[in-house]
């Protein structure tokens, strides 16, 4: 929670310290080097290692982009991939600069690159993050559908828009063949440009330069004026600026308040699904991104996130002063004063964050404190009952040090000599369990239940033939009951017939 407070404090400390208009006629210029008065617009800037949540209220991601530690992945090598980052607020100054460190990764060569992958670097008038339908797209069938369906056909973005940009492709329009270029190109919002072989991207005046696969990060520098639009390109801190275009704006003036932001197309797939990959995509990433005002009598970006409202009027006002190059003494003491003036106000408006801090940091520094009491006595304690020899010391006392070695080595061998026990009951036991388990299996086989149908049959008809045996036997029984029982009587009509007649 202490680091939050500490990192949302730093934009209002760099608003503060670095943005006021002082003149730098104090400090020494280098040599060969001409000095330029520019100002750094932290939210539309960002650099390694990347914040999540901070990031995020400044900036839009969504499609394949990713926002890493290291890096902002703005689509992996795959393709049919769209990376869309967009600024969330508008650049209100028309005279800056925006230098962009960037990587491209891919196979050596182009004979396996994708022609139509490209990524772009834009500044249009329209908001562009709050006229994006990021649940519509996901809902599309596929990205390219999805894209075509927006109008976005354009290296991920508006085919149609009011502004300029440059397109960084994989193809040269010049020659046909695949070559890494840079294009730049504008737009009044009245047509809608197109990529490919007739369209308006490559420009046929692409810059060919092979930014593929380079050893450091390759930067792309954006110079921007109210009359004319530059783009220049270095593979390596050490090379020079290479110039890629110049547009001229003298026409059509480029105003302040539009939107920077960047978006990718990784190509498109032109083989059957399932079939082996003819050729593949690059993974493009951004690893830092500085934005700076050239002009100083406006305030480049919002700064109501960092400051209040009046201290953003006094800051405008020091601005757009008439005295505000320091023309004679008394011009520099006043507007010392005034800054002076908006420091202590801002002090006054950040007490309550700045004390509630100083009882933080007094809380964990009590904390850590009882800590380190713990840990002292902790370890006096094992000095007094341990000794690192293992034996018994002068002085020391019964059940000391060298009882205490006996008895955790006692320990360790009872629970050494127990684990054996339980290990060999608990193999006895899983031999009862298998063998339980293939009994139950083999009970269950469909063969033992044939076995008992054919038993119960035969069981069935031994019962059925000894019924019909029984029941003869019971027929013969009771003939000669009657047969028996005939002879008698005709035996005894025989006598009374003989005695009594």
């Amino acid at each position: 929670m202490l680091l939050q407070r500490l990192a949302g404090a730093a934009p209002s400390l760099v608003w503060l310290l670095l943005l006021c208009p002082v003149e730098r006629t104090f400090a020494k210029p280098k040599k060969k080097e001409k000095e330029v008065d520019k100002i750094a617009l932290p939210h539309h800037s960002f650099n390694v290692p990347i914040a999540f949540e901070e990031f995020l209220n400044d900036w839009s991601v969504s499609g394949a982009s990713l926002v890493e530690r290291e890096r902002l992945l703005v689509h992996p090598s795959v393709l049919e991939r769209a990376g869309f980052v967009w600024s969330k607020a508008p650049l209100l100054t028309n005279d800056f600069e925006a230098t962009l460190h960037f990587r491209v990764v891919g196979p050596k060569g182009m004979e396996k690159t994708v022609s139509d992958q490209s990524f772009a670097i834009w500044y249009v008038y329209d908001n562009v993050t709050a006229g994006y339908n990021e649940t519509a797209m996901v809902k599309a069938p596929s990205w390219k559908a999805g894209l075509e369906e927006f109008g976005m056909t354009l290296s991920g973005a508006k085919a149609k828009f009011n502004g300029f940009g440059a397109i960084l492709s994989m193809s040269d329009s010049q020659s046909g063949t695949l070559k890494s270029s840079v294009s730049g190109i504008s737009n009044d919002g009245g047509s809608e440009l197109s990529y490919g072989n007739g369209g308006n991207v490559p420009a046929s005046n692409a810059k060919v330069v092979d930014f593929r696969n380079t050893l450091n990060a390759a930067r792309f520098k954006l110079r921007v004026t109210p009359t004319s639009v530059e783009g220049h390109l270095k593979l390596s801190q050490s090379l020079s600026w290479n110039e890629c275009f110049k547009i001229d704006r003298t026409k059509n003036p480029v105003e302040a308040g539009g939107y920077i932001g960047f978006s990718a197309w990784s190509g498109t797939q032109t083989w059957a699904p399932g079939a082996e990959p003819a050729k593949v995509s690059d993974l493009v990433s951004f690893s830092q991104l500085e934005v700076h005002n050239f002009d100083t009598t406006v305030v480049g970006e919002d700064i109501s996130k960092d400051v209040s409202k009046d201290i953003q009027e006094a800051y405008r006002e020091m601005l757009i002063d008439d005295n505000r190059h320091f023309s004679d003494q008394k011009s520099q003491s006043d507007h010392l004063t005034r800054l002076t003036r908006m420091l202590i106000q801002h002090v006054d408006t950040s007490k309550p964050a700045d004390e509630l801090m100083f009882q933080e940091l007094y809380r964990l520094k009590q904390r850590v404190g009882k800590l380190d009491e713990d840990c002292k006595t902790l370890t006096k304690e094992l000095q007094v009952l341990v000794n690192p020899d293992g034996s018994k010391g002068k002085g020391a006392k019964a059940g000391g040090h060298g009882e205490i070695k006996d008895s955790i080595i006692g320990l360790r061998r009872l629970l050494t000599t127990d684990g054996e026990k339980h290990t060999q009951k608990l193999e006895m036991v899983q031999k009862k369990m298998t063998e339980v388990k293939q009994k139950h299996i083999d009970a269950s086989k469909p063969e033992m239940f044939a076995d008992v149908v054919g038993h119960g049959e035969k069981l069935q008809a031994t019962v059925k033939s000894s019924s019909s045996q029984t029941t003869w036997m019971l027929l013969a029984i009771v003939f000669a009951i009657v047969l028996i029982g005939g002879l008698m009587w005709n035996r005894m009509t025989y006598y009374e017939r003989k005695h009594f007649l």
